[in-house]
């Protein structure tokens, strides 16, 4: 497709209520040309100019998506012959396509998994991998609920495998008290759930800096009087749909629920949800997500944000690897912060641009 570049948003089911968050998203946090398509999904087209030809699809995680779809649009504006689609079903979806061969960039909220390497491997198919950015994972609920933080030990009670069948904040009360929190009672209110599914690296990331913290004793429980599930409980709604489960929590007075900061941050400011301060220690201090605390560790949900590329995808097709070196650019970077996600510190930055400059393959960042 010469002359346009297209970069599409699919995730199934958005409404128009959930279209407006993801319009003010975009909006608040740069200026990209958006629009929807009679399907309901965001689209973006831009009319550009240029020698290079190609035609591919970046996959991989929603949280990634934003950063990336600011990237192909402005590469696309100064390369007519190169047509890139972007869409987000989340980081292991997108880590089965890369895999697979389906794709030749793949983005991911985490680092690819073991097994995930492996299906590479076994499918010939060498990765480059690049950190791009942080992200924190912000704890939401609805803004007619009066709770204003909450610690690891009570996410762990009411979010973990352990609390499976619990209705209510309450509930969770019975598991604090088994372990020795002293985390304080939670309140008796309906619970109402909203998080991602099993497909997200945002699902991986929680469960991984939150759960298994707890289930290690990492949070000063007395694990020997009871082993703890490192799980996310599996009754809960789940989507790969961000805007979906921002929906849901708005919906529901007492909800609980987690996404990426950066989507939840918009539809805070929107006056659609509420982010929850978070103590990493029962008692200690409550922290609330802010591009600051993020990126000063001082908020204790926070995670990297990779793109894995195809290195051989890279070597024989000039537009992948011209995309990708405008990605790495001090100039494609921007795209970072635009995006209200938080820039890498200077070193690694540096690290992440000589690691594609030198198509290092293989495990750079684990």
């Amino acid at each position: 497709m010469r002359g346009m570049h297209t970069a599409k948003v699919q995730r199934a089911g958005v409404l128009a209520t959930l279209l407006t968050i993801l319009a003010l998203f975009v909006a608040a946090c740069g200026d990209d040309a958006t629009a929807t398509d009679d399907t309901g999904n965001a689209t973006s087209s831009v009319a550009v100019s240029g020698e290079i030809e190609g035609e591919f699809l970046v996959s991989g995680s929603s949280t990634v998506f934003p950063i990336v779809l600011k990237q192909a649009e402005v590469f696309g504006a100064e390369n007519s012959g190169v047509a890139i689609a972007v869409e987000g079903p989340g980081s292991g979806d997108g880590a089965k396509k890369f895999c697979d061969g389906e794709v030749p960039i793949t983005n991911a909220s985490r680092l690819l998994k073991d097994e995930e390497i492996e299906i590479c491997e076994a499918n010939g198919i060498s990765f480059i991998e690049l950190r791009r950015g942080i992200d924190g994972i912000s704890v939401i609920t609805s803004t007619e609920n009066s709770i204003g933080c909450v610690s690891f030990n009570q996410l762990h009670a009411l979010i973990s495998e352990d609390a499976t069948g619990s209705a209510s904040w309450a509930d969770g009360n019975v598991l604090l008290a088994e372990v020795g929190s002293t985390a304080g009672e939670l309140p008796d209110l309906p619970l109402d759930i909203f998080g991602p599914g099993e497909e997200s690296g945002t699902f991986d990331s929680f469960g991984e800096i939150v759960m298994d913290s707890v289930a290690k004793g990492k949070t000063g429980l007395d694990i020997n009087t009871r082993e703890l599930s490192d799980s996310i409980r599996p009754d809960y709604t789940s989507s790969p749909n961000d805007n979906i489960i921002l929906e849901g929590i708005s919906s529901s007075p007492s909800s609980l629920g987690w996404v990426g900061f950066a989507f939840a941050k918009e539809a805070e400011e929107a006056g659609d949800v509420k982010l929850l301060a978070v103590s990493q220690q029962d008692g200690g201090e409550c922290v609330t997500p802010s591009p600051e605390t993020i990126a000063s560790a001082e908020f204790p949900i926070a995670r990297f944000l990779y793109t894995y590329v195809n290195a051989e995808a890279a070597a024989a097709d000039p537009a992948v690897a011209a995309f990708v070196d405008y990605m790495m650019s001090d100039e494609g970077l921007k795209a970072v912060s635009n995006a209200c996600y938080i820039d890498l510190v200077p070193a690694d930055q540096a690290l992440a641009q000589a690691i594609w400059a030198n198509r290092t393959t293989g495990r750079s960042w684990g």
